[in-house]
Protein backbone atom coordinates (compact mmCIF):
# COMPACT_ATOMS: atom_id res chain seq x y z
CA UNK A 1 0.00 0.00 0.00
CA UNK A 2 1.06 3.17 -1.07
CA UNK A 3 1.83 5.73 2.23
CA UNK A 4 1.16 9.40 1.16
CA UNK A 5 3.55 11.34 2.81
CA UNK A 6 1.75 14.64 3.24
CA UNK A 7 3.15 18.24 3.53
CA UNK A 8 0.00 20.50 4.87
CA UNK A 9 1.40 23.66 3.57
CA UNK A 10 2.00 26.36 5.92
CA UNK A 11 3.46 28.55 2.68
CA UNK A 12 2.79 32.14 3.36
CA UNK A 13 -1.04 32.27 3.79
CA UNK A 14 -1.88 28.79 2.19
CA UNK A 15 -4.84 27.39 3.97
CA UNK A 16 -3.42 23.92 4.90
CA UNK A 17 -6.92 22.27 4.97
CA UNK A 18 -7.80 23.39 1.03
CA UNK A 19 -4.88 21.51 -0.21
CA UNK A 20 -2.61 18.24 0.04
CA UNK A 21 0.98 17.90 -1.55
CA UNK A 22 1.72 14.18 -2.35
CA UNK A 23 5.65 14.46 -1.74
CA UNK A 24 6.07 11.39 -3.86
CA UNK A 25 4.66 12.57 -7.25
CA UNK A 26 4.78 16.33 -5.83
CA UNK A 27 1.51 17.07 -6.97
CA UNK A 28 -0.69 19.77 -5.05
CA UNK A 29 -4.34 18.15 -4.89
CA UNK A 30 -7.42 20.34 -3.72
CA UNK A 31 -8.90 19.20 -1.12
CA UNK A 32 -11.96 21.79 -0.18
CA UNK A 33 -15.65 21.28 0.32
CA UNK A 34 -16.12 21.75 -3.25
CA UNK A 35 -14.77 18.44 -4.06
CA UNK A 36 -17.42 17.03 -2.39
CA UNK A 37 -20.14 18.88 -3.40
CA UNK A 38 -19.20 20.00 -6.89
CA UNK A 39 -20.39 17.88 -9.89
CA UNK A 40 -19.65 19.65 -13.42
CA UNK A 41 -19.21 19.47 -17.60
CA UNK A 42 -16.05 18.68 -18.25
CA UNK A 43 -15.87 21.97 -20.20
CA UNK A 44 -16.79 23.80 -17.12
CA UNK A 45 -14.23 21.82 -14.66
CA UNK A 46 -11.68 23.43 -16.90
CA UNK A 47 -12.73 26.60 -16.05
CA UNK A 48 -13.00 26.15 -12.25
CA UNK A 49 -9.80 24.58 -12.50
CA UNK A 50 -7.80 27.26 -14.51
CA UNK A 51 -10.13 30.36 -12.18
CA UNK A 52 -8.78 28.34 -8.81
CA UNK A 53 -6.54 30.01 -6.63
CA UNK A 54 -5.17 29.14 -3.09
CA UNK A 55 -2.94 31.10 -1.75
CA UNK A 56 0.16 32.23 -3.96
CA UNK A 57 -1.25 29.41 -6.20
CA UNK A 58 -2.60 29.39 -9.09
CA UNK A 59 -2.27 27.34 -12.28
CA UNK A 60 -4.62 24.62 -11.27
CA UNK A 61 -5.96 21.92 -13.73
CA UNK A 62 -7.37 18.90 -14.42
CA UNK A 63 -5.48 16.07 -13.31
CA UNK A 64 -4.48 13.09 -16.02
CA UNK A 65 -5.46 9.58 -15.79
CA UNK A 66 -2.08 8.54 -14.03
CA UNK A 67 -2.33 11.00 -12.13
CA UNK A 68 -5.55 10.34 -10.57
CA UNK A 69 -4.60 6.50 -10.21
CA UNK A 70 -1.38 7.88 -7.76
CA UNK A 71 -4.14 8.67 -4.73
CA UNK A 72 -6.09 5.29 -5.26
CA UNK A 73 -5.62 2.73 -2.31
CA UNK A 74 -7.26 -0.21 -3.20
CA UNK A 75 -7.08 -1.45 0.67
CA UNK A 76 -9.66 1.41 1.05
CA UNK A 77 -13.40 1.04 0.12
CA UNK A 78 -15.59 4.06 -0.14
CA UNK A 79 -13.59 5.65 -0.89
CA UNK A 80 -10.78 3.95 -2.19
CA UNK A 81 -8.08 7.13 -1.89
CA UNK A 82 -5.29 7.42 0.09
CA UNK A 83 -5.14 8.76 3.57
CA UNK A 84 -5.15 12.13 3.88
CA UNK A 85 -8.04 13.55 2.12
CA UNK A 86 -10.53 15.23 3.90
CA UNK A 87 -13.20 15.52 1.00
CA UNK A 88 -13.53 12.21 -1.04
CA UNK A 89 -16.89 11.13 -1.43
CA UNK A 90 -17.52 7.48 -3.70
CA UNK A 91 -18.13 9.67 -6.50
CA UNK A 92 -16.28 9.98 -10.69
CA UNK A 93 -14.02 12.57 -10.74
CA UNK A 94 -13.15 13.75 -14.11
CA UNK A 95 -9.42 13.43 -15.91
CA UNK A 96 -7.90 15.13 -18.82
CA UNK A 97 -6.83 11.95 -20.47
CA UNK A 98 -9.69 11.22 -23.78
CA UNK A 99 -10.42 7.85 -24.68
CA UNK A 100 -8.64 6.43 -27.68
CA UNK A 101 -11.84 4.95 -29.22
CA UNK A 102 -13.79 8.80 -29.02
CA UNK A 103 -12.07 11.93 -27.79
CA UNK A 104 -15.93 12.92 -27.51
CA UNK A 105 -15.30 10.77 -24.17
CA UNK A 106 -12.49 11.36 -21.20
CA UNK A 107 -11.23 8.34 -18.58
CA UNK A 108 -12.43 9.20 -14.75
CA UNK A 109 -11.72 7.52 -11.65
CA UNK A 110 -14.86 6.05 -9.14
CA UNK A 111 -13.13 6.70 -5.85
CA UNK A 112 -15.95 4.28 -4.53
CA UNK A 113 -13.65 1.14 -5.88
CA UNK A 114 -11.12 3.00 -7.74
CA UNK A 115 -12.32 1.91 -10.89
CA UNK A 116 -12.26 3.73 -14.43
CA UNK A 117 -14.18 4.68 -17.12
CA UNK A 118 -14.85 6.82 -19.84
CA UNK A 119 -17.94 9.58 -19.78
CA UNK A 120 -18.86 11.54 -22.26
CA UNK A 121 -17.60 15.44 -21.51
CA UNK A 122 -21.16 16.61 -21.08
CA UNK A 123 -22.02 14.28 -18.53
CA UNK A 124 -21.57 15.87 -15.34
CA UNK A 125 -18.60 14.27 -12.43
CA UNK A 126 -16.56 15.79 -9.66
CA UNK A 127 -13.27 17.98 -10.09
CA UNK A 128 -10.35 17.59 -7.81
CA UNK A 129 -7.79 19.98 -9.82
CA UNK A 130 -4.09 19.60 -9.08
CA UNK A 131 -0.90 21.16 -9.75
CA UNK A 132 2.71 20.19 -10.21
CA UNK A 133 5.11 21.69 -7.70
CA UNK A 134 8.86 22.07 -8.44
Amino acid sequence: MKTLLLSLLLLGSLNAKDVILDTSTNLLWQDAAENKSLSITYKESQEYCAKLVIAEYSDFRIPTLQELQSIIDYNNYKPAIINGFNYAPNETYWSSTPSAKDNAFLWNINFTKGHSSTSAKYYDRHIRCVQKVK
